[in-house]
């Protein structure tokens, strides 16, 4: 069936809104930076994708969506490791090793023209075909830094005696489980999922999206109340 942008187009205007609001508005800017980045990564793919079903034999277009999923995880991380209350070295250390995986992943899809090899737009989804190496490696370093994420807030969670810290975190491990499990569902029960998981997720994002929205209301309360005690 023939491919409808609506979605893609609501769901990247919405974030790439969000992140103007999370980018101006007043609280902590190491919190709210890595999330206003955020949402205009996930913007940048919804944008790409539709750009991508235009041009289905343009894999330029394809690869530009690869790019910028890519540095997701990384930047996930160092939210994460932005809200742990003690800074936890390894979640920095982490986030470090990531950050340089998703260069080295970066690099390879500039350089090698052949990183998709097709791409097939059907209702509301991309599906992209790769070479194997590629998709193997890209796999284990997506999936596994998305594990890390999960574990981490967790961990993070443990220790968290600050109770907006703990409710940043649990928003954020309840945005990621909130397109992860659902992604994976749809992996398993579709038909043909071969290819789909990267538009998939980044459909099922939009749950991410929302959960850090209330982070970011809650850092202006934040910064509303302090600033309020401050004049009086």
């Amino acid at each position: 069936m023939e491919y409808s942008p609506l979605l893609a187009l609501f769901t990247g205007f919405f974030e790439f809104a969000a992140a103007a609001f999370t980018l101006l508005s007043p609280g902590r800017k190491r919190i709210l930076y890595p999330i206003g980045l955020l949402f205009l990564l996930l913007a940048g793919y919804q944008f790409s994708e539709v750009a991508v079903c235009a041009h289905p034999e343009n894999l330029l277009f394809s690869r530009m969506a690869f790019f910028d999923i890519t540095w997701l995880p990384p930047m996930g991380l160092w939210l994460a490791y932005q809200l742990t209350p003690r800074k936890q070295k390894w979640l920095k250390i982490m986030s470090l090793v990531y950050f340089a995986a998703s260069t080295g992943f970066a690099s390879w899809i500039i350089v090698d023209s052949h990183i998709v090899t097709k791409s097939v737009c059907q209702l509301v989804l991309a599906r992209f075909a790769h070479p194997n190496p590629f998709e193997i490696a890209y796999g284990i370093f997506y999936q596994t830094g998305i594990a890390v994420l999960i574990f981490g807030t967790a961990v993070s969670m443990a220790y968290a005696r600050d109770d907006i810290l703990r409710k940043h975190l649990a928003n954020l491990q309840t945005g990621v489980l909130g397109f992860v499990l659902p992604s994976f569902a749809v992996r398993i029960l579709t038909p043909e999922p071969e290819g789909m998981l990267p538009s998939v997720m980044c459909h099922f994002a939009l749950i991410l999206a929302f959960s850090m929205c209330f982070i970011v209301i809650r850092e202006r309360k934040k910064a509303y109340f302090f600033s309020q005690k401050h004049i009086l």
